[in-house]
């Protein structure tokens, strides 16, 4: 039920600040002159704003910079105008002077800028893998359409699409959503999304850029068919406390940021330099950047499940829907020391979802059936960063991972504990501004622990044929210990200024005998004009098997690695300033993949799949500038996998012909800015049947056959097509030290019932479509200090 008000949400922030007089020198040689001085701050912040730029309206010659805290001083003539300051994004502030004295005092408020100024972009930042996808905090933050969540960045990109329309995890050029890994820095997740709240685990605050490599990366990454998701932590100390929180129809969640020791950073004026040319004095702090620890902390709760009553109403003629609830929390600390960096983390999240409708394969007489998952995940660690004399760079990470994942399925019960371990120590070694490498090992210890009452499926995805009343049922409890790691060598040669080559090559072990592989790997980039790249890569892949299908009694503990060769080819171009393009071409086959047993029926699962991909990726992209910003994706793909036992080549599961993404989004005035995000996909594969038969044995319907055997889908007919626009605007009140920014945001703007999903009813005489969210409007406020 929608509530008709929201709580008044009141925050009292008190701030100490150094108030700064302006003050006339007494040396004669200054007497024409007055000292302007004192601290930039954005409206609405305490935060300092740092290399503002601080001149004198009179003579512009005359100017000064502000430091990190955003402390400035500058001397100008007793029959100056008045100063000026100016930085990127914010307005231009005038400290008006009259008869030689300063109308205003410190702190000095900056009101954000009415267009774009360079936001969001990554400065000096090289590209070094051939198939990679930028975006900094900022710009996740104000991507239009995506509520401020990296997830939703990601699947505005080509080739990038959801498992599901509406799911959080994505498939990455056809492949599989496990085929992908996720870091936070150095640290491996288990995963990265909520399950089904289309959100990441870790908030945007706590993420100050996000690197995505869909396919032909380096060596420095194993244990991936799929794409990399690289999420990197803010690696600044925050010079004071500040943080938000965020009151919403759908999820509330609090944000802290600070250091733990207290700096107050002491302004003093170089005298001999003020006497001599006091135009030119300088500002400068005394203060120890090792002395501190900064501290970021999160947490994060959706409420969905509140409006289960409203969704459903609103959900039309859906057969049901999932009613998603998300946890998560996080805790990083960073501080310097003399030679490097270090970082310490605890992250956390927890997912529940369920649904009940009509659904095919019941052993009730309605028809109905339910199913419901549960995961949590708890990540430690650290990691140590050394810069050692002769371009060395040493780098050890610690991690320990907790994960649970509970399911109860159609009668099926899955309960999965893992402790992961993992050691990481990498030597980086810059020779010359040619040949710089990178070498590194990272062994891993893990302990699963995993109960099942399940029924003996025959492969990862059983077809519409498989009947599971018929077959025998595993209850069984196991426990494993596993060794496994990899080691890699990655080099970075630039024979010339305008090509780059990395080649390199991971040595992946896995924990059985017959699971290692030596995969080597190299990308090139030729600058042909400052503004015009060509690209191309190759690389062998490995990972290791899911789990389940090595678990002794449920699958087969002797399955080899799963592997594939990635080709890409690309172009990339700059134009205008603020316009770029990356064209690609990228094909990638696949062996070995999981699949049902066909050479010998004990062991229960085989690497018996193949599967193969390829397509075109066009990415159009204007970055943050004037009053606008915004991008066009669009994929053409076929994803492909052959059948093992009639050895036919059908649609993947995840097969999507086409996917168009089109964003947009705008600074209406300096406090106001609204986007919208267009998404358009080819409809997901099923498999037809003809009808039904009546088992008297089992009591239930079992599918028609149509004289034809299936170990995979053949996924002949297709859902309609997925359609969707969200919205999301976003207006600021600005306070003197702290902000009230209030949000609408729309998913499903035009309440269109896309369809996730076909099953069939009882008797298989008719389809039942399984169908997204509907439209879910959500306003909120975040009080930011």
């Amino acid at each position: 039920m929608l509530k008709k008000c929201l709580p008044i949400v009141i925050l009292i922030s008190f701030t100490p600040f150094l108030a700064l007089p302006q003050a006339l020198p007494k040396n004669s040689a200054q007497e024409n002159k007055i000292l302007v001085k004192g601290i930039i701050r954005p409206l609405g912040s305490i935060s300092p704003i740092g290399d503002a730029l601080i001149f004198d309206q009179s003579n512009k010659e005359v100017t000064t910079r502000s430091d990190k805290n955003g402390n400035f001083s500058i001397f100008v003539n007793k029959t100056s105008k008045g100063v000026v300051i100016r930085a990127d994004n914010y307005q231009d502030l005038t400290i008006k002077i009259e008869n030689g004295k300063v109308e205003s005092e410190s702190p000095y408020s900056l009101e954000p800028a009415p267009e774009y100024s360079g936001y969001g972009i990554i400065r000096a930042k090289r590209k070094n893998e051939i198939s990679q996808n930028s975006f900094n905090g900022d710009e996740i933050a104000h991507t239009a359409g995506v509520a401020g969540d990296a997830v939703k960045t990601l699947q505005t990109l080509p080739s990038v699409l959801p498992a599901s329309p509406g799911s959080a995890d994505i498939v990455v050029r056809g492949g599989l959503p496990g085929d992908n890994s996720y870091y936070y820095d150095d640290l491996l997740l288990p995963f990265v999304f909520h399950f089904g709240g289309a959100q990441t685990i870790i908030p945007s605050r706590m993420i100050e850029s996000m690197d995505f490599y869909p396919g032909a990366f380096s060596a420095k990454y194993s244990d991936t068919l799929g794409g990399v998701i690289q999420l990197k932590s803010p690696g600044n100390i925050p010079q004071r406390t500040s943080g938000e929180f965020e009151l919403g129809m759908i999820q509330s969640g609090i944000y802290l940021e600070g250091n733990a020791f207290s700096k107050n950073s002491d302004v003093k004026t170089n005298e001999s330099e003020s006497n001599s040319n006091p135009e030119n004095t300088k500002t400068t702090t005394s203060e120890k950047d090792n002395d501190a620890i900064g501290y970021r902390l999160g947490m994060r709760r959706t409420y969905l499940e509140l409006y289960k009553p409203l969704i459903q109403k609103l959900a039309n003629n859906s057969s049901f829907v999932t009613i998603p609830q998300a946890t998560d929390y996080q805790f990083v600390f960073n501080g310097n020391h003399s030679n490097g960096t270090w970082q310490a983390y605890l992250l956390g999240a927890a997912d529940r979802a369920s649904l009940s409708g009509n659904l095919g394969n019941s052993d009730t007489a309605s028809g109905k059936n339910s199913f419901s998952i549960y995961t949590y995940t708890e990540v430690s660690g650290a990691r140590y960063n050394l810069n050692l004399k002769d371009g060395y760079g040493l780098h050890f990470t610690f991690e320990q991972r907790f994960l649970v994942f509970q399911q109860n399925i159609f009668g099926d019960q899955i309960d999965a504990r893992s402790h992961l371990f993992i050691l990481g120590i990498s030597l980086d070694k810059k020779i010359n501004e040619m040949f710089t490498y990178s070498i590194g090992i990272r062994p891993k210890y893990v302990h699963n622990s995993v109960g099942v009452d399940v029924v003996q499926y025959p492969s990862g995805d059983p077809t519409i044929y498989f009947d599971p009343e018929l077959a025998p049922r595993v209850k069984n409890t196991i426990s494993t210990d596993r060794f496994y790691g990899d080691t890699y060598l990655d080099i970075i040669y630039s024979p010339i200024k305008e090509i780059k080559i990395n080649p390199g090559v991971n040595v992946f072990k896995g924990p059985s005998a017959k699971q290692l592989s030596v995969d080597p790997r190299v990308g090139v980039r030729f600058d042909v004009t400052e503004s015009q790249t060509l690209k191309a890569a190759v690389g062998y892949y490995s990972q290791l098997p899911a789990i389940q299908y090595t678990i002794p009694g449920y699958g087969n503990p002797d399955l080899q690695l799963e592997k594939n060769i990635q080709y890409v080819v690309g172009h990339e171009s700059k134009f205008l300033d603020n316009y770029s393009t990356d064209l690609q071409l990228w094909y990638k086959t696949s062996d070995n993949l999981t699949g049902p047993a066909v050479s010998n029926s004990n062991n229960k699962f085989e690497n018996s799949i193949q599967s193969r991909a390829k397509g075109v990726e066009v990415f159009l992209k204007k970055k943050p500038s004037d009053f606008w910003f915004g991008w066009i994706s669009y994929g053409l793909s076929l994803a492909e996998v052959r059948d093992p036992g009639s050895r036919i080549w059908r649609n993947s599961d995840y097969d999507r012909t086409h996917s168009l993404n089109i964003v947009y989004g705008q600074k209406i005035t300096s406090r106001w800015n609204a986007g919208a995000r267009f998404q358009y996909m080819t409809g997901s594969p099923y498999s037809s049947v003809s009808g039904g038969t009546y088992n008297q044995n089992t009591g239930v319907y079992s599918p028609s056959p149509d004289g034809n055997t299936y170990l995979v889908n053949k996924n002949d007919v297709r859902n309609p097509y997925y359609f969707e626009v969200d919205f999301r605007t976003e207006y600021d009140f600005l306070f003197k030290d702290w902000t009230l920014t209030s949000y609408l945001n729309i998913l499903n703007l035009f309440n269109r019932s896309n369809v996730t999903n076909t099953t069939f009813n009882r008797d298989y005489s008719k389809t039942v479509s399984v169908t997204g969210l509907p439209i879910i409007p959500s306003i909120g406020v975040i009080a930011k200090f």
